[in-house]
């Protein structure tokens, strides 16, 4: 498919679904690069003709020298063009045996998974398309890898959209180039030691000298292994239904009895659908001999990538903020203070807050606390009858005063409070996510 310069405005309507497209939240996961860079552009050209909510996204790894001139590039266009700009920047990455590119992107589809919006878009196209083809290929993949890049999948409650996943690298040049758009260039691209460039600069322009179609014929070969991923994924719903509850979600001890392929196309399935990625076979085999050999009452943890999965009261939850810097301890102040698992509404008078000593930090383990009108207890019994996962109980927030413990999310406060200073305070915790 070949991508007039005129009509790439009239294509991007078409993939996004122009029909439910006003009013949307959009972001663009924007790196910077020549790709990004056109999808913003085309983005904001198509925001001029239908009203959308548009923003943006740039994770700064800290890995190249010029990471920070990048941030800076992309809040600079992202000015001209009047489009809120989120700079998320990393600690450190922690490769954990599975490689630098493996755990970058690991870590960036963490940060996307938090982007509050309806769609969030991505400039990959046809040529990385191919890529991620062969390397899946190499690395052994069923017919979900090789499906390689699909144009659109749900990624936490949003969808993932690749509008770009039927054009060409050239095609995007093109209207760059028309466009006379500048962009950076990563260093990183040159550098045969990273398996996507050793494909990308190497393999491909050789089996091109005897195949010139071999981008379009991967890509097509994309998409029929993503005819058959969608077919178990229907297969995976059909299998599923005798093994949910009341909500659909999953009862553990009811999926361990399907047979072992339907089980494990089932959970993988249910993972992909929450946005999980599975970063190998032996993983999801390993959750799975974990779950079928486990007790009604076990506790289970496998970790894939930034998200955990554990088993629960016979349900698998998601921790998605497993990974998520935790907020320091600071003094109390009026507004909405973000936490990794939802975000605290502070109201009062911003005097009376201020003389009250109270801080905010994370409940801890161990602290015994008595809830207004209510016996008692450790926090983690208390929590723990409120519903609250084991893992989020410790890092549930709190308000200290002099370092007692005066307030717990949920809890409210407690029976020796003598002054709640006028304060109201709602405690609105992210959703659950169980498969």
């Amino acid at each position: 498919m070949t991508a007039d310069v005129k009509n790439l405005i009239s294509h991007l309507q078409t993939a996004l679904g122009d029909d439910c497209l006003t009013g949307r939240k959009v972001c663009v996961a924007l790196s910077g690069g020549m790709d990004s860079v056109v999808l913003l552009h085309v983005l904001a050209q198509l925001r001029a003709q239908q009203p959308i909510e548009l923003s943006a996204v740039h994770v700064n790894h800290g890995i190249s020298p010029h990471a920070a001139d990048w941030a800076a590039f992309c809040l600079k266009i992202c000015r001209s063009l009047d489009v809120p700009c989120q700079i998320a920047t990393l600690p450190p990455l922690e490769s954990a045996g599975g490689g630098l590119e493996r755990a970058a992107r690991e870590a960036r589809y963490a940060v996307f998974a938090r982007v509050d919006a309806d769609l969030l878009c991505m400039a990959h196209h046809k040529n990385d398309r191919a890529e991620t083809l062969l390397l899946n290929l190499f690395r052994g993949a069923g017919p979900q890898g090789l499906a390689a890049m699909p144009g659109s999948r749900c990624l936490n409650g949003k969808q993932l959209v690749r509008p770009f996943i039927d054009l060409t690298r050239s095609d995007l040049q093109a209207w760059a180039n028309a466009q006379r758009l500048s962009w950076v260039e990563d260093e990183s691209n040159q550098n045969l030691h990273f398996r996507r460039n050793y494909l990308r600069h190497v393999v491909l322009p050789a089996i091109g000298q005897q195949f010139p179609a071999i981008t379009t014929v991967l890509a097509r070969t994309a998409e029929q292994m993503q005819e058959q991923t969608t077919l178990l994924a229907r297969l995976a719903e059909i299998d599923a239904k005798d093994c949910e509850d009341e909500h659909g979600r999953l009862r553990i001890s009811q999926w361990a009895l399907l047979p072992p392929i339907a089980a494990r196309n089932v959970l993988k399935h249910r993972l992909n659908r929450a946005g999980v990625h599975i970063p190998s076979a032996r993983r999801l085999e390993a959750l799975v001999a974990q779950l079928v050999d486990a007790r009604q009452d076990a506790e289970v943890f496998v970790r894939f990538g930034q998200t955990g999965c554990h088993l629960w009261r016979d349900r698998l939850w998601l921790d998605h903020a497993m990974n998520a810097p935790q907020p320091q301890a600071h003094k109390l102040s009026d507004g909405v203070i973000d936490w990794a698992d939802g975000q605290l509404e502070v109201q009062g008078d911003a005097q009376a807050i201020a003389r009250s000593g109270l801080v905010v930090r994370a409940v801890g383990q161990g602290q015994r606390f008595q809830p207004a009108g209510r016996c008692r207890s450790t926090v983690t019994e208390l929590l723990r009858e409120q519903g609250v996962p084991p893992w989020v109980r410790p890092r549930w927030p709190a308000l200290w005063r002099d370092g007692q413990l005066c307030w717990v999310a949920g809890l409210g406060w407690g029976g020796a409070a003598d002054d709640t200073h006028g304060l109201a305070l709602t405690w609105m915790p992210t959703p659950d996510q169980i498969i």
